[in-house]
């Protein structure tokens, strides 16, 4: 059986987070900070109004976790399950073997570690919760922050990709991947 959101066990407490699926009622909560440009200048999805945000929070809800500190989503992610690149012939086998995981932190709490304690409860929810074998992560190679955060949750760099990314300052910026096996988690434990 391929696991869900739905059939994970909410919520989810780290040391300073309640994580849980988000709702659509989260979108009005996140809006105020997700659209400041500090924000902005690293997310894919740029929307310019709360009817805009709310759409796609909407569409995303399939694969969007949230992070509350104390009562207060602070952080707002994404754990969607994919299917891994396999020959024709093995699809079924490859069909919801690994995931991908993103996150978005309030700048308001940032410089905290919430950023990383989200990340690597996203991580351990895909390897434990949904049982793949492989995770992925990525950004624009620019974005520093972004890839502390997945080195310091023991992703590896995979490769950074020259100018693979049209960036909305209308600059073509390098992007970088980063992944992890299950296999490799075991052995950092």
């Amino acid at each position: 059986m391929t696991r869900t959101l739905a059939d994970l066990d909410w919520p989810v407490r780290t040391a300073h987070l309640e994580l849980r699926p988000g709702t659509s009622e989260d979108a009005e909560a996140v809006w105020p900070w997700h659209r400041l440009p500090e924000v902005q200048k690293w997310t894919t999805t740029l929307n310019t109004t709360l009817a805009d945000h709310q759409r796609w929070w909407d569409a995303m809800l399939p694969s969007c976790v949230v992070g509350l500190q104390d009562g207060t989503i602070v952080a707002a992610g994404k754990l969607e399950r994919q299917d891994a690149w396999s020959q024709a012939d093995m699809r079924a086998q490859a069909a919801g073997q690994q995931a991908e995981i993103g996150w978005v932190l309030d700048p308001a709490v940032q410089g905290r570690g919430l950023g990383t304690e989200f990340a690597a409860a996203l991580r351990d929810l895909a390897f434990d919760g949904f049982g793949v074998r492989r995770i992925e992560a990525s950004c624009f190679a620019e974005n520093l922050a972004s890839r502390r955060v997945m080195e310091k949750i023991g992703l590896r760099l995979e490769g950074v990709f020259l100018e693979e990314s049209l960036h909305r300052s209308g600059r073509w910026l390098d992007g970088a991947s980063y992944a992890m096996l299950a296999r490799e988690r075991g052995a950092q434990r």
